[in-house]
């Protein structure tokens, strides 16, 4: 297997990672169980990486060990493209930035939990999430756009090269005049303008 082919397919892992890394994010919260781990980065402060893989830590951990396994493939990611993607300078700068994101995100997960889950906070963990996760498409796209099926590049020049059908500006009914019965329906026919 080529590095160009290898650093590909870490693209399309980077993004199905991140995507079930905002997922389970969105689970620790809709669960409540947002401070159910109350220490970063360990569960319960006590040096132990694996806590009871029960309740709400169990949804809080499951969160978080995703998130590793996005670091790790981010890292991977930028990793492969320093080695194989030089020559795409857009693709090797993209890189690093999601490199940059995914460990601003870590720890601004840290200051999630060691501000109690403030809002403001939060808000902004979820941002930068939804930026990493666009970025990492932008890069599997660029990076797969080559071995693409043809026909799904040309649907897409043509969805773009669109030009939208004019429509029928729809025709107010005129007022009924003094003295004139307005429960009679009135007929409006629009014209088509070309």
């Amino acid at each position: 297997m080529r590095g160009h082919d290898l650093f590909r397919f870490a693209t399309l892992a980077a993004v199905v990672m991140c995507y079930v890394t905002i997922i389970l994010g969105g689970n620790v919260i809709t669960t409540d169980n947002g401070l159910a781990c109350p220490d970063w980065p360990t569960c319960f402060g006590n040096g132990n990486l694996l806590p009871a893989f029960t309740g709400g830590a169990a949804v809080e951990w499951s969160h978080r060990v995703a998130a590793f396994f996005l670091s790790v493939s981010v890292l991977v990611l930028t990793l492969l493209a320093v080695a194989y993607e030089r020559g795409r300078r857009a693709l090797l700068r993209l890189s690093g930035l999601a490199l940059s994101l995914v460990v601003m995100e870590a720890l601004l997960g840290g200051v999630v939990i060691e501000t109690s889950l403030l809002a403001v906070i939060v808000l902004i963990h979820l941002a930068i999430a939804t930026a990493l996760f666009g970025l990492l498409l932008i890069v599997a796209l660029i990076a797969n756009l080559k071995e693409m099926p043809r026909r799904w590049i040309e649907w897409a020049r043509r969805a773009v090269n669109e030009q939208p059908t004019p429509r029928a500006r729809p025709i107010a009914a005129p007022e009924p005049s003094p003295g004139s019965s307005s429960d009679r329906p009135v007929a409006v026919t629009a014209s088509r303008e070309g």
